[in-house]
């Protein structure tokens, strides 16, 4: 462990940089500062390149009454949706967090009680909410975030282990990063990890979320590159992670009511870093989830001080705008918690903690 360890610091003593602060951009009623995107407008015209025109209109989710939430979940942290289209969901079964499950070391304080003993990881129908199979019982104490990559591979965090786990689309374990129950600060662990995403390359990124306030970025095989953290950008709960086209990986920014984006891979030293850049609108509030699709973001924020409305959020991160509002029809939000896209465009699904639920919306494009 000493050698890895010295190992680590080497890697960690050449990737270190320099990094400026992002710009922020603050959006009220849609409308920016002109001032910080015109600073930089020969950068945003070159990320709105790197999409394509079928990009330029985002589609609108619309309730879809005919789905069913399966009942009897216990609160679901994470959703998440495979190439082939059907929905995954990351539950805690008879699990709630509250303000004794942690003591302030962030040392999981219910270890005594065992992992859940329900199939944590539920596969549901697209088409009818029924669950078709289920996998994860006996292994998980406090699910929170879900991802899958492009080969189907799922990703899980578990907030009371501090750790980040791979799987196969079968189920079958892969790779663990982090220490079991043990919170730290270094590479080697994890402080209540929110969000896993996985780059194209296969970089894997990593909101290590609740007490660290940073992302760590690990190469396809699980080894630590570099953490991005106070020297670049100030994270207050990075609690959810979507990548775009342009590879920019874009961080639901919690407690500072903002959307941050960013480019998080380096050629080398030399690199010109593009600024990382943040999107504000006077509704956010507490942004939960994010996802995206055809360069567009989707995102729910979720209670929030000021009387805040809950609501969904379609924001174009190219021009830093919200184009569209959105939420169900035929009730409202409570307390949602994450969100996912269909690959191919079809569907969104967002979560809630209490009611413990999966909204599915269909994406539409207006008239």
């Amino acid at each position: 462990m000493a050698g890895r360890r010295i190992q680590f610091s080497r890697l960690l003593s050449l990737c270190t940089i320099s990094i400026f602060r992002g710009v922020t951009s603050n959006i009220d009623d849609g409308v920016f500062d002109e001032t910080n995107f015109n600073r930089f407008d020969g950068l945003y015209r070159l990320s709105h390149d790197q999409f394509s025109q079928s990009y330029n209109a985002p589609l609108h989710p619309v309730e879809n009454r005919f789905w069913r939430s399966p009942e009897n979940l216990g609160e679901v942290s994470g959703v998440a949706v495979e190439p082939t289209g059907n929905l995954v969901i990351f539950h805690r079964g008879d699990r709630v967090w509250n303000y004794d499950t942690f003591n302030k070391n962030a040392e999981y304080q219910e270890k005594y009680r065992g992992p859940i003993r329900d199939n944590t990881v539920l596969t549901l129908d697209s088409e009818t909410g029924d669950i078709i199979r289920g996998w994860g019982n006996q292994t998980f104490y406090l699910p929170h975030g879900i991802h899958i990559d492009s080969f189907g591979n799922i990703w899980l965090t578990d907030i009371a282990l501090h750790q980040v786990f791979k799987y196969s689309p079968s189920g079958v374990l892969q790779l663990v990063l982090g220490e079991r129950f043990e919170p730290g600060s270094d590479v080697e662990h994890f402080c209540q990890p929110t969000s896993v995403a996985v780059l194209p390359s296969g970089e894997i990124v990593v909101a290590d979320g609740y007490c660290n306030n940073r992302l760590i970025l690990f190469d396809e095989r699980g080894n630590p590159k570099y953490t991005i953290g106070e020297s670049w950008i100030t994270l207050r709960i990075p609690h959810s992670l979507t990548i775009l086209p342009n590879q920019q990986v874009c961080i639901a920014d919690r407690e500072n009511w903002r959307i941050v984006c960013l480019d998080v891979t380096f050629s080398g030293l030399n690199r010109n870093l593009e600024p990382p850049y943040s999107i504000r609108h006077q509704q956010f509030g507490r942004i939960f989830g994010i996802a995206s699709y055809h360069g567009f973001i989707y995102a729910v924020n979720g209670m929030t001080p000021r009387n805040i409305q809950i609501k969904g959020f379609t924001i174009d991160p190219t021009n830093q705008n919200v184009t569209g509002f959105w939420g169900p029809e035929s009730s409202s939000f409570t307390t949602p918690h994450a969100i996912a896209v269909c690959p191919y465009g079809r569907a969104l699904y967002v979560s809630e903690i209490g009611p413990n639920k999966v909204w599915k919306f269909d994406l539409t494009r207006f008239n």
